[in-house]
């Protein structure tokens, strides 16, 4: 059912690609299988799409033009790879072969000896978990996996009706394993041994959970590599991480133009867009929203989505999306979670006192609000030429 879901669900960001000028291609398209000429002179737009990793659609699109020299296939063979190296490793419900991941980790009572890449992925989260903290509890927590396993199976369980609706999933509430219920989530019984490279748990019956920043952190790691080769491109993971280098041809600004679509807990087949963001290089545009993955009360109709509030164990936040720029895609990642938790006026506080962070938020009334920076990001539709 899940998989299904996503199916049916639609961009919540989708590119804009812009053309300033038509004209032949000054030279031959480099792979005719990949690339597709662009409506700007000598430019190539190169794309490879899957929906194998982390459970969402990732695309990566190349602007090749006649000044470069790098393969194109070697690029897309890496961003594949480094895909699922990272999905292997961060997977909490499947063992691989020949590596330790999540799963191995919240399966195993003792302490395991971890690859550098998943270790150094650990250390990330953990020196970052105080980047919000409110009523003593830190908003990202990667020790929450008990009490998201609970919202997971909440989702997939047999009671679940998904005839109620187009395309929406309604289940029962989860309120008995929840109420009254004691978990063990404190990230500070997280262990991590830098000498060892080893995690242990302080309390029994721990578990992590990855999904609060994986997709930004492999989108840090994938963009590295490309930014090395002085690529232009433009990354999109799980169509709410957004992050492009290089100065983009196809438009008269040459920055990357972002279409923001209006959050919406009903199916829809036909997107309207609400916010159009022009994103400059080494910029990363994050979204977090309730409508990403939920499902709804087959009670009262109440939408209870996935992004969990620690102080309470069950789904929180103020607004229905929250979409914020940042040049640290994982950084970005990481604050999008827990800035959708706090309450709207904390939340644009917070972002308004953060260096180099703006955001925008869609209520549920409809209503649009702005950080005091974000104006420099603002593209008005109606200027396009």
């Amino acid at each position: 059912m899940k998989k299904t879901i996503l199916v049916l669900l639609l961009l919540l960001i989708m590119p804009l690609f812009i053309a300033c000028n038509s004209s032949t291609q000054a030279f031959e398209n480099p792979n005719t299988e990949l690339c597709v000429a662009s409506n700007t002179a000598g430019v190539f737009l190169c794309e490879k799409t899957t929906t194998s990793y982390f459970d969402t659609t990732v695309s990566l699109k190349l602007y090749y033009q006649a000044s470069d020299s790098y393969d194109i296939l070697e690029v897309f063979e890496y961003f594949e790879n480094t895909l699922e190296t990272y999905h292997q490793y961060f997977d909490k419900y499947h063992e691989y072969s020949g590596i330790t991941n999540v799963y191995n980790i919240n399966e195993s009572t003792e302490t395991l000896v971890l690859d550098d890449k998943l270790f150094q992925a650990l250390v990330f989260a953990m020196d970052n978990k105080t980047l919000v903290v409110r009523d003593d509890t830190y908003l990202f927590n990667i020790a929450l996996g008990q009490v998201l396993d609970v919202w997971h199976n909440a989702r997939d369980n047999s009671n679940c009706n998904d005839s109620i609706e187009l395309g929406i999933l309604y289940c029962p509430v989860p309120n008995k394993e929840i109420d009254g219920i004691t978990f063990h989530t404190n990230p500070d019984n997280v262990v991590l041994d830098a000498e060892t490279n080893s995690i242990s748990f302080l309390e029994s019956d721990m578990s992590i959970d990855l999904g609060g920043y994986a997709k930004g952190y492999v989108a840090n790691i994938v963009t590295d590599h490309l930014n090395s080769l002085d690529i232009t491109y433009i990354l999109n993971l799980g169509n709410s991480n957004v992050i492009g280098n290089g100065q983009n041809p196809t438009n008269d600004t040459s920055d990357f133009l972002i279409a923001l679509i209006e959050p919406s807990t009903d199916f829809k087949i036909v997107n309207t867009y609400y916010q159009y963001v022009q994103l400059p290089e080494d910029m990363a545009l994050v979204t977090s929203g309730n409508y990403q993955r939920f499902f709804k009360d087959i009670d009262t109709s109440e939408v209870y989505h996935h992004i969990i509030d620690p102080r309470t164990n069950y789904p929180g936040g103020d607004v229905m999306s929250v979409s914020i720029i940042y040049p640290d895609s994982a950084i970005a990642d990481v604050l999008s979670t827990a800035i959708y938790l706090l309450d709207l006026e904390d939340a644009i506080s917070f972002v308004n006192e953060t260096e180099n962070l703006e955001a925008v938020w869609y209520s549920y009334d409809g209503t649009i609000t702005y950080s005091d920076g974000f104006q420099t990001y603002n593209y008005v539709i109606s200027e396009q030429k």
